[in-house]
């Protein structure tokens, strides 16, 4: 036995001193006084009847002593170590969309938190706990190996859920990690899926399995003339059921129209409702049924009109070639400067310098073609200029990455011959190359040291005749969405996706506002800034940039995954051996001596009352 707090056991002089006082206290004298003969037969009576009453002054003092000593030890704490009872629990939570299931008066995250906090509490003192969380984007580890109850159960009771779906695997990776430490961990899964296979693992399923949930999905709206046509899929998961859906338009509460549709279980339907409009900002598809998982009863889509609006200034002696390129590309105003009549020119989106290379590059997105001259912050040296013995081949790409496939989206790639190219080196680490010849990247694109979107053409176009060739006007196309993109592309999602917003130069900060008014910046040194969208609902995205402040919608509807609240998994098993070894536990006896000290404290005031008022 320990003692938590030692120094109080001091208060166990309070024992001597109670007795110090009983030996000391006042023996008073009963006196007789005047009064009736009744009265006195009546005494006799009870003095014949209470043969213990000269005892309890001695009982007082002895409950008053238990007393002192029970508070005195509740101060100090005691703790007895028993072997081989306490363990190390590792509970693993589900915290997917489906958990926000009502199921009776909880939903199943409540349910599954309940069941972690009783099994904490049931837990022998000196075992262990750790908490991790599975999350759309992995998992996540709340609190390891705390051994502190309170402090566990508080951390548990701030854990939320998400609306997204569930990475097992990288869960099943974390409390894989835990078991190959100690084998004699016990893991639980605290979910509402059942799994098939599940070795090592103690699945508790908060799920009834009887519950119902219908969900709109895929909701797209088009004009046609001065008809809106919202079309979805509705779908019912339990059970047949006849759903009402009602359209909602420019997020007014008036039903612009509704439709009663009757569905088989686990099979989606189209639907499509019309309403009188010339135009729209949003379109909103209603379930108006009630079941037991209310966010993936309606669902929003936003009307994303590009707002960028960007001018092209094109720096050439020869610029035919990109002003008919740009022209059946685009409907930006494109100018055209020789290079003697560019003195820096400002407040244009993208420059074109062909042929040319300025003093200073300009703030803003920059196409380099053929530039043989170094300047400052573009991101590369020049080595020289090589001359080939004979016309050469330049090689597309092959690479995975998702810039390069997107640049590289519809082009051939074959058939670009040149007589000489620009030799490149130093670059930085935030280009992706798209051509190259001999292993020297001739066609590239990322961002340059000021933070602007940069495009490197290491040839003449006229030399090569590529700008004759059809992947020219693909390749200057996908070029020209990358330097100058739409803010935001698109404006439906869903939940767990990532939200990319482009980053332009004259951008200066983007806050992205989740439905529940949480605010986050996106980094807005790279090109593309991006975030995981964790909460179904309206996500509001304000960009302020040089030219003012622009704020988008976008929509983060509910997983179909997460909406099968009924579905089950394939397997969570740890693999090893699982053992059975103990560790040394605690037994603290806090309570128990606050009962006694109740009951003693009682008897002594019972005591007293006989005493002090003859009370039996």
């Amino acid at each position: 036995m320990s003692f938590v707090y030692p120094l109080g056991l001091i208060g166990l002089v309070g024992v001597p001193i109670l007795i110090l006082i009983y030996i000391l206290r006042n023996k008073y004298n009963e006196q007789t006084v005047t009064s009736t003969y009744l009265w006195t037969l009546s005494e006799r009576f009870f003095k014949r009847r209470n043969p213990l009453s000269g005892l309890t002054g001695i009982i007082s003092l002895i409950l008053q002593i238990i007393t002192v000593i029970i508070i005195s030890l509740a101060i100090a704490r005691p703790i007895f170590v028993l072997p081989n009872s306490a363990s190390e629990h590792v509970f693993v939570i589900d915290c997917s969309g489906s958990m926000n299931t009502v199921e009776g008066v909880k939903t199943r995250f409540e349910k599954a938190k309940d069941d972690v906090k009783n099994k904490i509490n049931k837990a022998r003192l000196g075992s262990t706990y750790t908490l991790v969380s599975v999350l759309g984007d992995g998992s996540e580890v709340v609190f390891e190996r705390l051994s502190d109850k309170t402090m566990a159960k508080d951390m548990l009771a701030d854990l939320e859920c998400t609306d997204g779906p569930a990475d097992y695997s990288s869960a099943l990776a974390t409390a894989q990690d835990y078991f190959d430490k100690n084998t004699s961990s016990i893991i639980y899964l605290v979910t509402d899926k059942s799994f098939e296979n599940a070795e090592n693992v103690e699945i508790v399923n908060v799920s009834s399995q009887k519950s119902t949930n219908y969900a709109i999905s895929e909701v797209a709206g088009e004009l046609v003339g001065e008809t809106l046509y919202a079309r979805g899929n509705v779908i019912s998961y339990s059970s047949d059921a006849t759903l009402e859906v009602e359209l909602y338009v420019n997020g007014g509460d008036t039903v612009a129209d509704s439709k009663t549709v009757s569905v088989a279980a686990g099979e989606g339907m189209p639907i499509e409702l019309s309403c009188n409009a010339t135009s729209y900002s949003s379109i909103k598809l209603v379930i108006k049924n009630k079941d037991d998982l209310d966010m993936d009863n309606e669902a929003v889509s936003y009307n994303l009109n590009s707002e960028a609006s960007y001018s092209i200034l094109i720096v050439s002696e020869t610029p035919f070639f990109f002003e008919a390129a740009f022209d059946a590309i685009t409907d930006s105003v494109v100018d055209v400067v020789t290079p003697d009549e560019y003195s820096g020119q400002e407040g244009y989106g993208l420059y074109v310098f062909h042929s040319y290379t300025p003093e200073q590059l300009p703030d803003a997105a920059v196409w380099l073609i053929n530039s043989t001259e170094s300047v400052a912050d573009c991101g590369f040296g020049i080595r020289g200029v090589i001359g080939l013995d004979e016309p050469g081949e330049i090689v597309k790409s092959n690479s995975t990455a998702t810039r390069a496939r997107a640049l590289l989206s519809s082009v051939d790639g074959k058939g670009i011959v040149i007589k000489k190219y620009v030799k490149y080196s130093g670059m930085y680490t935030q280009f992706t190359t798209l051509f190259s010849y001999d292993s020297n990247p001739l066609i590239f694109a990322g961002i340059n040291a000021l933070g602007n979107r940069e495009v490197v053409f290491g040839f003449d176009i006229h030399d090569a005749h590529f700008a004759v060739l059809e992947d020219f006007v693909i390749l200057i196309s996908n070029l020209l969405e990358y330097s100058c993109p739409d803010l935001v592309e698109k404006s439906n999602h869903v939940c767990g996706e990532e939200l990319n917003v482009n980053i332009t130069a004259n951008i200066e900060s983007v806050k992205v506002t989740s439905p529940d008014g949480e605010e986050n910046y996106l980094d807005t040194s790279t090109d593309v800034g991006s975030m995981t969208l964790d909460k179904v609902g309206t996500y509001t995205v304000n960009v302020v940039a040089t030219d003012g402040e622009k704020a988008y919608k976008v929509y983060s509807a509910a997983s179909p995954a997460e909406s099968d609240i009924n579905s089950n998994g394939i397997s969570f098993s740890i693999s090893g051996e699982q053992t059975f070894e103990k560790t040394e536990g605690r037994y603290d006896p806090i309570m128990l001596m606050f009962v006694l000290l109740a009951i003693v404290f009682t008897a002594d005031w019972m005591v007293y009352c006989y005493e002090k008022y003859q009370l039996r």
